[in-house]
């Protein structure tokens, strides 16, 4: 979806501020968008109506969870009618993978993995390699995540 005419530089504050901090109170937004705290309100619910805002999440630490192994997965399936949905989904609902994306090129799918250990990576790795629809895979592990941004560039 792109920005429509529905939402305004005042809406985009206030998906900055929740991309930012999702505790942010309702006056801490209507005090520095110097606007009501019942406009802010209606705003957000309006930004969720449109299906702009999709929730809102604490951000976990990976290592204090024991979850700081990650692997990046390539996944070549098997062609068929509708495979990227079907396959998608199956990758999706194994624990420990946290992305799954549909491309185009060599590869059908990225995943990215996240463990407590090389165990628990293997685990997750024989469950997509034992997919009757998986062809074959290659796995990367992360040395160290330089970088990782849930937040969208608005």
């Amino acid at each position: 979806m792109s920005i429509t005419e529905e939402v305004d530089q005042t809406d985009i504050e206030i998906l900055k501020m929740l991309q930012d901090d999702c505790r942010v109170t309702l006056d801490e937004m209507a005090n520095k968008l110097k606007i009501s705290k019942s406009t802010v309100y209606y705003r957000i619910k309006k930004l969720e109506r449109l299906g702009i805002i999709l929730g809102c999440h604490a951000k976990l630490s990976p290592e204090k969870m024991g979850k700081d192994y990650v692997a990046i997965v390539l996944v070549k399936a098997k062609y068929g009618a509708g495979y990227h949905e079907k396959v998608g989904q199956k990758l999706a609902e194994i624990a420990g993978v946290t992305v799954v994306y549909y491309i185009f090129g060599e590869w059908d799918f990225v995943l990215q993995v996240r463990a407590s250990g090389k165990d628990e990576i293997l685990r997750i790795l024989e469950q997509i390699m034992n997919m009757e629809e998986v062809e074959r895979t290659s796995t990367l592990i992360v040395a160290k995540v330089i970088k990782e941004d849930p937040r969208l560039p608005i």
